[in-house]
């Protein structure tokens, strides 16, 4: 079997380039710094033309050298805060080659498979790289497709039934499904019968995301708590400046004076009317022997008040050989630390001690309420269990910088939907917001834009129940049956025709 491109004219070189071009920067444009939905569906496509139009291993070296400037354009700004340019060349290129593999694959196999199979071998590749990838990355869900698409609430909506790499399915399959529809444009009566499936996917996904939000379950907001986010801004690099002299009377004098603003704020808002208060990550910084002074006062003030606070330590140890702990607690009204959570996500590029990534949950008065910490929301599988322990409320004290400012609290509101909770992010440097169990924004605040960056938001504390919940990560592992079948199909379609 001929595969399609060759059945055509091939564009001219300059057109060819023009197009690897057009789709190098809409998918840059789209992921990392960037949001632009609708050019993450357009550049994918626009990509497998090119690829299908090229010798495979000329047209895989040009993909490459595409998909760098790509990972350049999205993720460059990000990267360049781990030590300047040389991250963002080593990285763009590293995964410059990694995302060319799908439309290797595609080049490859799809020519030798007709009708729906054809259009198959592109979308499950990048799921089944992408599964891979999120499952062994040290940078978790980083880079991942879905997160070009917040925004787009009907769509994000299928995260709660198969997790965001149903998104990457649905982008993929287009891409190639656009592609199938140009080669074959004069062939009507067949574009109609291979069109009909995505199309009728495509309108369940969006039917089942508008009826999702039109149609939320008066649960999700007959229990609600007031959520107060507080975050004291201090002078830039703060904390870098006392690393490795936490015990000097001035940064003991700094850290007395950041606890006690701390506290005024949290009596404050406690006094308004907040049940539960979060400060941002790594608020109670300091050396280890402070923690028990810090951790009575909060005791007293959570019991005092009747709140929930979170609070978040940052404990330095004398001992410069030993790693720094990251933790969270949750203390509840009654005085008494109902989670205590060591973070385990990006811990290496902090230098800080690492937590097992096994979540604890809280069962209270307002639901069940649970915690994490920054980065630890990158990483879905671990997050998943919040949704089997039935939260309601996630509490994420973050710490983030310009250059990851919103994207990177964005991007938590996709484990709120994939889980049914509420979700609060408080933030240092970043975007604070509080989202429902279904992604919709309850309240924002920016620390960059902020003159104070406190935010106050009644939020949902019951769980919603969601497939993605119930029965795990199922399209993650049908996605690598689903492409070792169409490349044991395309081998064995080859090797009849060669008899």
């Amino acid at each position: 079997m001929s595969s399609a491109p060759n059945q055509m004219r091939s564009p001219g070189p300059m057109l060819s380039m023009v197009v690897l071009l057009a789709g190098s920067l809409l998918i840059g444009v789209s992921a990392g710094m960037w949001l632009a939905p609708l050019a993450a569906w357009i550049g994918p496509a626009l990509m497998i033309r090119f690829a299908r139009d090229q010798k495979i291993w000329r047209g895989f070296g040009l993909l490459a050298v595409g998909l760098t400037l790509a990972f350049a354009i999205a993720f460059g700004g990000i990267w360049i805060h781990f030590g300047g340019v040389l991250p963002v060349i080593v990285l763009a290129v590293f995964y410059g080659l990694l995302w060319a593999l799908p439309y290797l694959a595609d080049r490859v196999l799809a020519g030798r498979l007709d009708g729906f199979a054809a259009t198959m071998v592109y979308p499950l590749a990048a799921t089944t790289l992408e599964f891979v990838y999120i499952r062994t990355s040290p940078l978790g869900a980083w880079g991942a497709t879905g997160f070009t698409q917040y925004g787009v609430l009907p769509v994000m909506q299928l995260a709660s039934v198969t997790g965001m790499i149903g998104i990457t399915f649905l982008m993929g399959w287009f891409a190639s499904l656009a592609n199938r529809v140009w080669e074959h444009r004069t062939r009507l009566s067949l574009m109609r019968r291979e069109l009909w499936p995505f199309g009728g996917v495509l309108a369940v996904v969006l039917a089942f995301g508008v009826l999702r939000l039109t149609l939320a379950p008066l649960a999700s907001i007959s229990q609600t708590a007031r959520v107060a986010g507080i975050t004291i801004v201090t002078e830039p690099g703060f904390n870098a400046k006392y690393q490795g002299q936490w015990e000097t009377a001035e940064a003991q004098q700094a850290i007395h004076s950041l606890r006690g603003a701390y506290f005024d704020a949290t009596v404050r808002e406690a006094r308004a009317g907040a049940q539960v208060v979060i400060w941002p990550e790594v608020a109670g910084i300091g050396p280890v022997a402070d923690d028990e002074a810090l951790i009575d006062r909060a005791k007293d003030v959570a019991q005092a008040y009747g709140i929930y606070l979170t609070v978040p330590l940052g404990s330095q140890f004398p001992d410069p050989a030993q790693l720094q702990e990251n933790r969270l607690l949750v203390i509840d009204p009654d005085g008494e630390v109902v989670i205590d959570h060591l973070k385990y996500g990006g811990v290496a590029l902090e230098g800080s001690r690492s937590g097992t990534g096994v979540l604890q949950a809280a069962s209270t008065p307002l639901g069940v309420i649970s915690g994490i910490i920054c980065y630890d929301a990158d990483f879905p599988m671990h997050v998943q269990q919040a949704g089997q322990l039935g939260a309601g409320l996630m509490l994420i004290p973050s710490f983030d910088w310009l250059t990851i400012d919103p994207i990177h609290s964005q991007m938590a509101v996709f484990r709120a939907i994939e889980n049914g909770m509420s979700l609060v992010c408080q933030v240092n440097e970043g975007r604070s917001m509080a989202v429902d169990p279904y992604g919709r924004i309850l309240a924002q605040t920016d620390f960059f834009g902020a003159s104070d960056p406190t935010m106050v938001a009644q939020v949902p504390t019951v769980h919603v129940p969601t497939l993605y919940t119930a029965f795990g990560r199922w399209l993650d592992r049908l996605a690598p049956i689903g492409f070792l079948l169409v490349v044991a199909l395309a081998v064995l379609r080859r090797r009849g025709e060669g008899g």
